[in-house]
């Protein structure tokens, strides 16, 4: 079998599926990598914002019998989006917005290294409930990160402030577990690739070592996964009320409802195709008939909630997002400061949106265009456009 892009020819052992009308080489090449891994099952299916990530395409949905790669969750494990509704409509709003957002932006901690904003009362991770057992480098990792849950982060990470197709208000948010989902995958990856080299496995990237899952190793990863997913979960948590207290002290006669909370970083056991197996979504969503998915945009553009269409060829999965189109390299050597402030008109910036200009929609491919690539994975609810943001 051989996958053809362009100028591309590539052997492969899997077919790969793509919805992505707009596609670099370098991930189809990803996608032909993981098509040829030897516990791939069925194909490899890229969604419509699908781009090259660590290893694996963020964007990419990968299906395997008895094995895990922990590159293919990758390092924000986790990483999510919430919507909460208000009662509020954009004329309550009044010229109280910029106000809103600033202290919004003086609620939640943004940023990452140095410069974050992590000199606050540290929230304290809830342990009821919780069944797994953290490795020492998970428990390590979540101590350090103690000042961290209930934070932003940076990159394309964000709290926007949004309006809905009958103007009513909500907020959006998106972020994940931080620096414990990183140093969660880099400790398992090492692993991963230090059994693969001790065993010859012939990996085409050494980002997509794996873990077979009847060994100690891969259980452990599981475990120290899920514990990242159940803390990126808190840490929106923190997040969400944080906000609403925000919201709250500058309009007083608000009330919430939670819309959902969606990860779109993780593996987990599923069966598709009549096998058991464990689906890697890497910026993808689970979307099964009639289930609700969240699907932001760019700063500057829309936002959908959505309702899954249980695609079985997609393993009922859709896209996470709009997608880059361009590297954060790229994006400031060709994006001039007028033209992204230009792109941001209308918009109310807070925290430190006013110099995110990596994040420009001029970054992203076009979300109405990726809606209409997933045709067959996700029906639109809502539209939502962006009142406000606020940015690490």
């Amino acid at each position: 079998m051989r996958v053809i892009h362009d100028n591309l020819e590539i052997p492969t052992r899997l077919y790969i599926k793509c919805w992505a009308s707009q596609i670099e080489d370098d991930c189809i090449r990803q996608a032909a990598n993981l098509a040829n891994l030897p516990f791939s099952i069925s194909h490899i299916a890229l969604m419509p914002d699908a781009h090259p990530g660590y290893g694996m395409p963020i964007g990419g949905v990968l299906f395997a019998k008895d094995a895990i790669v922990p590159y293919a969750v990758g390092v924000d494990i986790g990483c999510g989006v919430s919507l909460t509704e208000t009662n509020l409509v954009v004329d309550d709003l009044g010229d109280k917005l910029q106000l809103m957002l600033d202290t919004i932006a003086e609620r939640v901690p943004v940023g990452n290294g140095p410069g974050a904003q992590f000199d606050r009362e540290r929230n304290v991770f809830d342990w009821d409930g919780i069944s797994a057992d953290p490795s020492i480098v998970a428990a390590t990792a979540m101590k350090a990160a103690g000042s961290q849950l209930g934070s932003l982060g940076g990159g394309n990470h964000f709290i926007e402030i949004q309006r809905g197709e009958m103007d009513e208000v909500y907020f959006m948010l998106h972020s994940g577990s931080r620096s414990v989902g990183k140093k969660i995958c880099d400790h398992w990856h090492k692993i991963a690739l230090g059994l693969n080299q001790k065993w010859f496995s012939q990996l085409p990237d050494k980002e997509l070592a794996y873990l077979p899952w009847s060994t100690d190793e891969a259980q452990g990863y599981f475990a120290d996964m899920t514990l990242a997913m159940q803390w990126a979960e808190q840490n929106r948590f923190h997040m969400r009320y944080a906000v609403m207290g925000a919201i709250s002290d500058v309009y007083p006669q608000v009330t919430f409802r939670e819309i959902t909370d969606i990860h779109h970083n993780y593996a987990a056991w599923e069966n598709h195709r009549g096998v058991n197996g464990i689906v890697h979504r890497k910026g993808a969503v689970r979307a099964r008939e009639g289930e609700v998915v969240l699907i932001p945009g760019s700063m500057g553009t829309a936002s959908y909630v959505g309702e899954g269409l249980g695609s079985p060829d997609s393993f009922m999965s859709c896209q996470h997002g709009a997608g880059r189109a361009r590297s954060r390299s790229a994006t400031t050597k060709l994006e001039t400061e007028e033209h992204f402030l230009a792109s941001m008109e209308g918009i109310k910036l807070g925290g430190k949106a006013k110099g995110a200009r990596d994040e420009s929609p001029f970054a992203y491919k076009d979300i109405e265009g990726v809606m209409a690539d997933s045709a067959d994975l996700v029906r639109p609810v809502q539209r939502l456009t962006p009142l406000g943001v606020v940015k690490g």
